[in-house]
C-alpha cells in the first residue's frame, strides 16, 4: 500500500488529466464536427453531392439547436442538387419541426407559419432563409424567439391555434391561408401575411405580399405621374401576366387615362411582330410590357422596328436580369422597370443581409431571389411593427415599406431606366 503523502499527489494528478478530459470534450466535438464537415464538401466538389448530403444529415442527428439546423440546410442544399425528392421532403419536414430559440428573449416570441411540403415549399424555404438572415443579425440580447410552424395544406387550423401564445405572427403563405386569416376577422396576435388577398386587414392583420397586381398599379401610377395619358398593354396568355395587366388597366383608368390598345400573347411565342403590329394601330404616349427578360427585349425591339414614333415603355420585374446589370443594354432603350432593391448590386443598405451574403453562405437559388428578399422584409417588419403603425417607412430588400390606414403594406420599388444602352438607378420616395 502506497504511503499518504505518495498517494495525494497521485490522485490529485489523476483528477487533474479527468477534469482537463472532461472540458476537452466539447473542444473534440467541434473537431469532429469539422472533420465531418470537411469531408462532406470534398464529396460535394466531386460531384457526389448525395454522399455529401448523406454526411450532413448524420452530422445533424449528433447536433443540436442552430448547429443542428445549419447541418440540415446543407444536407437539404446537396439532396436538392443530387435530385433526391424523397430526402429533400424528408430533410423540409425535419427544418419545418425545428425552432429556433436563443435568449434572453426581450422582444417576445415570434410564430412562423410556412409549409413543409406542397407547391409553396421551395418558395417557403427560401422566405425561412431570409428570415433567418435578418434573424441573425440582430444582438444576441434582442433576438426574439423563432418557432416554425408547419402550416401545409390541412394542417392551417392546428398551426393558428399552436401560435396564439406568440407575441406575433409571421404567415402564412399561401392566398387560401391568408384568405382564411383575413376572414376570421380581427386578429391576436398580431398577424404579418405572406400573401394579399385583399385591400382592407381585419384590426391585427397587416397583409404584406409581392402582388403583380399591386405592382400594375404602381406602374400606371408613375406613368400617369411622367405625364402621359393613353397607353397600351402587351402581356402573356398566363395567369401572373393577367394580374399584372388587370392592376395596370383598371388603375390606370381610374386616374383619367386612356386605354389605346390591350393585347395578349402565347407565353411560348418567339415572334412578336403581328401582336406589336395591332398594338401600334392606335399609337399611344406609353406602352406596358409584361414580360421575363429575353421576350421584354423581343418586344421592344419589335417596338423600335413599328414605326418612327418612340413612346416611353415601362416593364414590369419581371423583366429584370440581375446577370445583365452594368452591361451595355441597347435592347431595352427607353424603358423604365421597377425592381427589387436586393438584386440591385450595391443598392442594399448595410443593415440588410445582402444577396452576395447569401449567395456566398451557399444558401441562395436565383430563381427564387424575390422570396429571399421577401422574407427578410417579413422580419423586418414584425421587428420594426411598432414604427410601421405610426407612419414611418422602413427601407427594405423588396422596397420602401409603408402601412397604408386599411393595414396593407405598400411596397414603392426601386426604378431601373434604361437609356442609350446604360441605366439609372432611382431610389422611391422616401
Amino acid at each position: 500500500m502506497l504511503p499518504l503523502k505518495t498517494l495525494i499527489p497521485t490522485v490529485a494528478l489523476a483528477l487533474t488529466v479527468a477534469l482537463s478530459g472532461c472540458q476537452s470534450m466539447d473542444t473534440f466535438g467541434v473537431g469532429v464536427n469539422q472533420a465531418r464537415s470537411d469531408r462532406a464538401e470534398t464529396l460535394a466538389n466531386k460531384g457526389d453531392y448525395a454522399g455529401a448530403a448523406y454526411l450532413y444529415e448524420n452530422l445533424a442527428r449528433s447536433n443540436r439547436g442552430q448547429q443542428r439546423r445549419k447541418y440540415l440546410q446543407r444536407a437539404l442544399m446537396y439532396y436538392e442538387r443530387a435530385g433526391d425528392k424523397a430526402s429533400v421532403s424528408r430533410i423540409r419536414a425535419g427544418i419545418s419541426n425545428e425552432a429556433v430559440r436563443t435568449s434572453p428573449i426581450r422582444s417576445g416570441e415570434i410564430a412562423v407559419l410556412l409549409p413543409s411540403s406542397g407547391v409553396y415549399a421551395k418558395a417557403a424555404n427560401a422566405v425561412r432563409k431570409g428570415i433567418d438572415s435578418v434573424h441573425a443579425q440582430q444582438p444576441k440580447g434582442k433576438r426574439p424567439t423563432l418557432h416554425y410552424i408547419d402550416s401545409s395544406e390541412g394542417k392551417l387550423a392546428g398551426a393558428i391555434q399552436q401560435a396564439k401564445s406568440a407575441a406575433m405572427i409571421i404567415g402564412p403563405l399561401s392566398k387560401a391561408s391568408v384568405q382564411k386569416i383575413v376572414s376570421g376577422g380581427s386578429t391576436k396576435p398580431t398577424a404579418i401575411t405572406l400573401n394579399q388577398v385583399s385591400n382592407y386587414s381585419p384590426r391585427g392583420v397587416y397583409q404584406f405580399g409581392l402582388s403583380p397586381t399591386a405592382e400594375g398599379e404602381m406602374i400606371a401610377e408613375k406613368a400617369w405621374a411622367d405625364g402621359h395619358r393613353t397607353s397600351s398593354i402587351i402581356y402573356p396568355n398566363t395567369s401572373w401576366g393577367s394580374r399584372y395587366e388587370k392592376g395596370f388597366r383598371q388603375h390606370w383608368k381610374a386616374l383619367g387615362g386612356a386605354v389605346a390598345g390591350n393585347v395578349r400573347y402565347a407565353q411560348n411565342a418567339n415572334d412578336f411582330s403581328s401582336k406589336v403590329g395591332a398594338l401600334t394601330k392606335n399609337p399611344a404616349d406609353a406602352v406596358f410590357i409584361v414580360a421575363k427578360p429575353s421576350k421584354a427585349r423581343q418586344i421592344r425591339a419589335q417596338l423600335l422596328l413599328a414605326g418612327s414614333r418612340n413612346p416611353a415603355v415601362y416593364a414590369s420585374s419581371t423583366a429584370y436580369d440581375r446577370r445583365l446589370y452594368g452591361h451595355k443594354d441597347s435592347d431595352f432603350e427607353n424603358v423604365w422597370v421597377p425592381v427589387l432593391r436586393w438584386t440591385v448590386p450595391g443598392a442594399t443598405p448595410s443593415s440588410i443581409p445582402s444577396y452576395k451574403e447569401l449567395q456566398s453562405g451557399g444558401a441562395l437559388t436565383p430563381g427564387l431571389a424575390k422570396f429571399y428578399a421577401f422574407g427578410i422584409d417579413a422580419m423586418l417588419l414584425a421587428l420594426n411593427a411598432n414604427n410601421l403603425s405610426r407612419g414611418k417607412v422602413l427601407t427594405g430588400a423588396t422596397g420602401n415599406l409603408s402601412l397604408d390606414s386599411n393595414g396593407v403594406i405598400r411596397r414603392d420599388m426601386v426604378w431601373l431606366h434604361y437609356q442609350n444602352g446604360t441605366l439609372t438607378k432611382h431610389e422611391p420616395r422616401s
